[in-house]
C-alpha cells in the first residue's frame, strides 16, 4: 500500500496541511477492511466517519422504492464523508463495498481532537467552510430555501380540502416513476435524456401530480361512484390548478426539479394521440416526465380497488397498457415497462396495503 500520507492528502481537509502536521494526523487514521457487500454507512444515518478508498471499490446506493439503485461507484484514493463530520448530516445515501475493500477510516470525534490540536488543521477547515456557505449563500440554499418556502405556501392554500388518495398509492407511484425513468436511462431512446438525477427528481416530485385535487369539491372527489360528465370536467381541472399552485416556486427559483413538478402536475393526463386534457398535447410535445407519470399512474389505478370497480390482475393490466400504447402512452417507454414488468410487479406487492 502507499503512504497513507499521499492517501490523506486526496481530501479537500487534508490536501493544504504541512507534512509535519499530516505525520500527526496519519497516525490518527485506522485501517479498516470490508468485506463484499458490507454497508459502511446507511441512508438517514449520522454522519460520523468518513472514509478513504486505499484499495477495492465502494458503490453509492440510495433506496428508490424498488431497492437501493447505484447512483455512482468510488474507487481507490477517493473519499466519502468527509463534510458530513463537519456539519454532521444525515447520509443522503448507503455506502456498500464492491468486493473486499480496503479504507482509512477517521471518526468525529477523532476529527474534533484534530480541530482542537491541530491550528492549521483547523484553519484548512475554516477556509472550505467558509468557501462553501459563500458559494451556498449565493447560488443556492437561499434560491432552494425560498423555493420550498413557496412550495409550503402554495399547498396550504389548498389544505381546506381533501385528497382520498392513500399513501401507498404515493408510494407505489413514485416508486413506478423512478424504475421507468431508470430504465430508460440505459435505452438507446432515452439514454441522452434521462439522468441519475433525472431519476432521483422524478421519485422526490411525482407525489405532488395529484396535489390540484384538494380543490376538487369533496361531493365530486369523494363520490363513491363513476363521475358524470359535468363532473368529470370539473374533475379534469385539477391538473390546471396543481399547476398554478407550483408557478409561486417557479417565480423564486429556475430549478430543474421545480420544472419538473409543474409539467408533471400539469400534463400527466395527455395522451400519445393528443386527445388528453388540459391542452392537447401529442406525442413528444408532452413533457418526458409527465409522459412516465400517466403510465405509473394508470397502471397502479388498474391495480387498486375502487368502490366502483374490482382490482384487475397483473396479468389484465399489463395487456392494458400494452394495448393503450401509441394511443393513450408512449409507445417506447410501454415497451420498457413491459420488459420489466415482473420489477413493477414487486413494487405493488410492497407497497400493498388491501386497498
Amino acid at each position: 500500500m502507499e503512504d497513507i500520507g499521499s492517501y490523506i492528502r486526496q481530501s479537500e481537509l487534508f490536501s493544504g496541511i504541512g507534512q509535519d502536521a499530516l505525520a500527526r494526523v496519519a497516525a490518527r487514521f485506522k485501517i479498516v477492511n470490508f468485506k463484499d457487500g458490507e454497508v459502511l454507512c446507511g441512508e438517514g444515518e449520522v454522519g460520523d466517519k468518513m472514509f478513504i478508498i486505499t484499495d477495492g471499490k465502494l458503490s453509492i446506493q440510495k433506496n428508490m422504492g424498488w431497492g437501493q439503485r447505484v447512483l455512482t461507484r468510488l474507487v481507490e484514493g477517493e473519499v466519502v464523508g468527509e463534510m458530513s463530520l463537519i456539519t454532521g448530516e444525515r447520509r443522503t445515501a448507503t455506502v456498500v463495498a464492491e468486493g473486499d475493500t480496503t479504507c482509512l477510516e477517521l471518526s468525529v470525534d477523532v476529527f474534533q481532537e484534530l480541530l482542537n490540536s491541530e491550528p492549521h488543521f483547523a484553519q484548512q477547515v475554516a477556509i472550505i467552510l467558509t468557501e462553501r456557505l459563500s458559494a451556498l449563500g449565493k447560488s443556492t440554499s437561499e434560491d432552494i430555501l425560498n423555493a420550498y418556502r413557496a412550495l409550503m405556501f402554495s399547498l396550504a392554500n389548498l389544505a381546506d380540502s381533501r385528497d382520498p388518495e392513500t399513501g401507498a398509492h404515493l408510494d407505489r407511484t413514485r416508486s413506478y416513476c423512478a424504475l421507468l425513468a431508470d430504465c430508460a436511462m440505459t435505452s438507446a431512446k432515452f439514454k441522452d435524456r434521462v439522468s441519475p438525477g433525472f431519476v432521483e427528481s422524478i421519485y422526490q416530485v411525482s407525489p405532488l401530480h395529484d396535489i390540484g385535487k384538494v380543490a376538487i369539491p369533496d361531493a365530486i372527489l369523494l363520490k363513491p361512484d363513476r363521475l358524470n360528465d359535468r363532473e368529470y370536467e370539473a374533475m379534469k381541472a385539477h391538473t390546471v390548478v396543481g399547476a398554478e399552485s407550483l408557478q409561486g416556486v417557479l417565480e423564486y427559483s429556475d430549478q430543474p426539479i421545480f420544472h419538473m413538478a409543474y409539467n408533471i402536475c400539469l400534463y400527466h393526463h395527455e395522451r400519445w394521440d393528443g386527445t388528453g386534457y388540459p391542452h392537447g398535447l401529442k406525442g413528444e410535445e408532452i413533457p418526458l416526465e409527465a409522459r412516465i407519470m400517466a403510465i405509473a399512474d394508470v397502471y397502479d389505478a388498474l391495480l387498486s380497488k375502487r368502490v366502483y370497480k374490482p382490482p384487475m390482475t397483473f396479468q389484465a393490466t399489463a395487456m392494458e397498457i400494452r394495448n393503450s400504447a401509441g394511443t393513450h402512452f408512449d409507445p417506447d417507454l410501454v415497451s420498457l415497462l413491459l420488459d420489466g414488468i415482473e420489477m413493477f410487479e414487486e413494487v405493488h406487492k410492497r407497497f400493498q396495503t388491501g386497498e
